[in-house]
């Protein structure tokens, strides 16, 4: 079976949907999405799940949270009904319009018992979020007394260089810093490379074959961690930022039949082998010559299974992942 019998830390993805279309967006959210939230049901089992599991607080992510606060509301009324605290709500200012609307949503939230917001600060947001909406909204968490997490401060003198009324791509950001702007970010910024950045990055790293990748294949360990681990408004299970892979929640509490998840069971028992001969022997995957590490080559065969194998795999969820990606 696979089972997790605890939880520590991780977070709640209400919904997929976003603002924007970000080049590091490890979930691939982005405007294409269909506007689903979490529901109130959903939210009730999840946190039921998570208090039994040991892990009693979470974070809020997306997608953007806070598109749609009163979809966002019941998933807060919910955690509060099974006792599960919330560490901050991630959001990227997108929905900023003015201090005084601002202010009335942050109080809203503040009574529902979210103190924090996690305020993105970085040029992969400013692509399409002007810099003027990330400082007004903190200007009203300031007004309010509302806790401000910035990810990252370390980018505000870059962002601060640029004209704050409008968004800047990547390029613009590479022509006044220089040519490395771009690939000095993931060390920066402690990016994930999986999902869109993944896609975005691979170009510019190093390859190695397929036949290397595979011989070093391991177990997947990262599927049975505990911490930062996400679940979503669907009640899959996403392991630790591992995006378009997951398992029900509530079998996965229960313990998992194998049979039903065979993604997940070769990763987390053979590693990418397991997979690529799965992939290759079943369902005729055509292995390429060069990849950018066995993630790239995890993420190309699971794109294959979901987009091309007319079956569908119940651990390739959600199957928006891979669409818009």
């Amino acid at each position: 079976m696979l089972k997790i019998n605890y939880l520590i830390s991780g977070g709640i993805i209400t919904n997929y949907n976003c603002s924007s279309k970000c080049r590091h967006c490890v979930y691939a959210s982005s405007p294409g999405w269909p506007k689903d939230y979490m529901t109130a049901s959903v939210a009730d089992e999840v946190f039921s799940l998570l208090k039994k599991l040991g892990c009693h607080t979470v974070h809020i992510g997306g997608g953007e949270p806070l598109l749609r606060l009163e979809k966002l509301i019941p998933v807060l009324e919910s955690a509060a009904r099974n006792n599960i605290g919330i560490d901050y709500i991630e959001t990227n200012a997108s929905w900023f319009k003015d201090e005084q609307s601002a202010v009335h949503v942050l109080k809203e939230l503040m009574g529902h018992n979210v103190h924090t917001l996690l305020i993105s600060i970085d040029p992969f947001h400013n692509e399409y979020i002007p810099f003027c909406k990330v400082k007004g909204l903190m200007e009203a968490c300031s007004r309010v007394n509302m806790g401000v997490f910035p990810w990252l401060m370390e980018f505000w003198s870059d962002l601060a260089s640029m004209d704050d009324k409008k968004p800047h791509s990547l390029e613009e950001y590479s022509r006044r810093f220089g040519k490395n702007y771009i690939i000095s970010l993931p060390s920066r910024y402690g990016l994930n490379l999986r999902g869109r950045a993944l896609e975005t990055y691979k170009p510019m790293m190093r390859k190695d074959s397929y036949e290397r990748i595979v011989k070093r294949s391991a177990p997947c360990r990262l599927l049975s961690g505990v911490h930062h681990f996400h679940v979503d408004l669907y009640g899959n299970f996403i392991p630790q930022s591992c995006s378009g892979l997951s398992i029900k929640f509530s079998e996965l509490f229960k313990g998992a039949d194998p049979d039903k998840y065979p993604v997940f069971y070769r990763l987390e028992t053979a590693g990418i082998k397991g997979l690529a001969d799965l992939a290759v022997q079943e369902y005729g995957y055509k292995p390429k010559p060069q990849y950018a590490g066995q993630c790239d080559l995890c993420q190309d065969i699971r794109s294959f299974l979901a987009l091309e194998v007319e079956e569908a795999f119940p651990d390739l969820q959600p199957a928006g992942f891979y669409r818009f990606i």
